[in-house]
């Protein structure tokens, strides 16, 4: 059972997205989303529970492999349902940790309601704006290469970043900066490959673009880390804007979404009264429109146990 579980999740997987509609329009004839697909005991599995899980398996299922995953979906709820039976009838649902569970949960799935219903949909780029990404962005589309490259991970602190950058930008190849890492005792690790435009740092992406065979480029790659990077060969492989379209449109909106939850996330807290009590007053100093208590307060809410009261939402993430 456990051998046919895994391998109709290996299908589920490695085939691509599935929608509900195509599993509906399976079985020839509609049915209402709140009929009972399945009775278990004394409770019942909903259709609309069975098309839920349904539309988070990937699309373009063959259609000899629809049945059998609907078939394994429908048999995961019973499963499930069982075990949620089992639970309640030795009184987990009581449970603190349980109950903290849940109740953890249930403000996720809120919170992500909040931004999936009122933010995602502002997200989304007009036609110009991705004409516009396009067209600023001629290294990772119209003039977009792939390179055959030498790249230095260094291990460096401000100072010898400084240093490094300098030597690099006057190199006939990368053996001169390593030379110089070997010299100073820096470490690091070096690596060879081949690096589409996508694949590089979109920040150096139009450096390294106007980068000839032999030429080096160093640029910083997190804290107190650098790379530096040899090209030692070009391949000219343009995308037009017609293809590049869908994948421009994903992550504008993705770039969108998450500046428009930040400025609402900061909207809230600001238009929030948010009180640190007891112990995580001190906490208090480090946010933003939140009151905090006076000694007098923290040390009698000290005598009682510490809590955190937020009002509106934990988090937009």
């Amino acid at each position: 059972m456990q051998a046919t579980v895994k391998r109709m999740h290996a299908i589920a997987a490695s085939v691509g997205v599935l929608t509900v509609a195509a599993l509906s329009g399976c079985g020839g004839g509609s049915v209402k989303a709140g009929q009972v697909a399945v009775k278990v005991n004394k409770d019942e599995i909903t259709v609309l529970q069975v098309n839920e899980q349904l539309s988070r398996l990937p699309a373009g299922i063959a259609p000899d492999l629809i049945e059998p995953l609907k078939r394994k979906v429908v048999s995961a709820l019973i499963n499930e349902q069982l075990l949620v039976q089992q639970a309640v009838e030795h009184k987990l649902d009581r449970d603190p940790g349980v109950i903290l569970a849940l109740d953890s949960a249930r403000r996720k799935i809120l919170a992500q309601a909040y931004v999936q219903h009122v933010i995602t949909p502002q997200a989304k780029p007009t036609e110009q704006e991705i004409r516009n990404y396009y067209a600023d962005n001629p290294a990772l589309f119209s003039e977009r290469k792939v390179y055959r490259l030498h790249e230095l991970t260094i291990d460096a602190n401000p100072e010898q970043e400084k240093a490094i950058e300098a030597l690099a930008g006057s190199a006939h190849s990368l053996k001169q900066v390593a030379d110089y890492l070997h010299e100073q005792k820096i470490s690091f690790s070096a690596i060879s490959g081949v690096r589409s435009a996508e694949q590089l740092p979109l920040a150096h992406l139009p450096q390294i673009a106007q980068l000839k065979p032999g030429g080096v480029l160093a640029f910083p790659n997190g804290d107190n880390h650098l790379s530096a990077v040899e090209v030692l060969a070009v391949q000219s492989q343009p995308v037009d804007d017609k293809k590049a379209t869908p994948g421009i449109e994903q992550y504008l909106t993705n770039r969108k979404r998450d500046q428009l939850a930040a400025d609402e996330m900061k909207r809230l807290r600001d238009a929030a009264k948010v009180e640190y009590m007891g112990d995580f007053a001190k906490y208090a100093e480090d946010s933003t429109g939140v009151t905090k208590p006076t000694s007098l307060q923290a040390n009698s809410d000290g005598k009682a146990a510490a809590a955190s009261t937020e009002k509106g939402i934990a988090a937009l993430h």
